[in-house]
């Protein structure tokens, strides 16, 4: 019995880890549709049974009684036994219930209709009355319940995903903030240059700088692209820096050439405002 339950437990593992893998995300879904249209295949059954069992009643009353008629009231042998053949073939509920069907699945349901229409010229009518109501009408709105339940299935499966990952991403912001209160040794809710530096000597520390790919050489340069000239880093700006930075070098390079280009529009700015400060100096001097 523990090995069963333990066999259940890893299915679901093996469930779960096949549900987030982008590469069986189609295979899911398709799984996923099956069964969510389990009840709708359900419903779909009944609801043809009860369809056809209507009409096979109305058969009964209206095609088989009219072959009885004129069974009884033939006098030609091989007209007999052509309507006796035809009343084998439909007397009964539930023979008229396969015949049904059998036009249901459209199974070359016209050899005997056009034996009828011989007798009961007006036969194709109930004929093609069921083949509207559950062929065209009934399975192509079984076809629209089906597809609005793939829509539906579909647009769970990608609030599931954003779910997820922001589920990920507040673990990430959390695992961050532990980083962060590691390093303020002084609990000050900043970080200064020392206690940064002293990260890259910590041994846990450490870790979180290489799956980054950070090296303690890349320190100081890091430590001013975080900097806003104050000489200290924020949790915010600590957070926001390394949720950018995670993934491969490109996503660092990127990240740092961001930092240099707003560090050079400021000095840009600091530039333009002093050398509008002098202008306007020079002018008023001059009158």
């Amino acid at each position: 019995k523990i090995l069963a339950v333990m066999r259940t437990f890893r299915l679901v593992r093996l469930v779960r880890v096949f549900q987030r893998m982008p590469l069986f995300r189609e295979a899911w879904m398709l799984i996923h549709g099956l069964g969510d249209s389990g009840r709708t295949l359900f419903w779909t059954c009944v609801v043809i049974f009860l369809v056809t069992y209507f009409f096979a009643i109305v058969g009964i009353a209206t095609i088989v009684v009219e072959l009885e008629s004129q069974f009884n009231d033939a006098s030609d042998e091989e007209d007999k036994a052509r309507l006796k053949a035809l009343l084998d073939l439909t007397g009964g509920l539930d023979r008229m219930m396969s015949l049904l069907v059998q036009v249901l699945m459209q199974d070359s349901f016209h050899a005997f209709l056009r034996e009828i229409l011989v007798f009961i010229s007006w036969s194709w009518m109930f004929w093609y009355a069921y083949l509207a109501v559950a062929v065209i009408v009934l399975m192509n709105l079984v076809t629209a319940i089906i597809v609005e339940n793939a829509i539906e299935s579909s647009k769970a499966d990608h609030d599931h995903m954003v779910n997820e990952t922001e589920r990920n991403r507040q673990k990430d912001i959390d695992r961050m903030r532990k980083v962060f209160t590691s390093m303020d040794t002084d609990g000050g809710g900043t970080i200064s240059w020392e206690e940064f530096s002293r990260s890259f000597e910590d041994e846990e520390l450490s870790k979180t700088w290489k799956v980054l790919d950070i090296d303690q050489k890349d320190a100081w340069e890091l430590f001013q692209l975080l900097d806003d000239g104050d000489g200290e880093i924020t949790i915010d700006d600590f957070i926001e820096a390394l949720h950018r930075m995670r993934g491969v070098a490109q996503a660092k390079d990127m990240f740092r050439l961001q930092k240099m280009l707003v560090l050079v529009m400021n000095s840009i700015d600091t530039m333009s405002a002093r050398e509008l400060f002098q202008a306007r100096t020079k002018t008023d001097m001059a009158k």
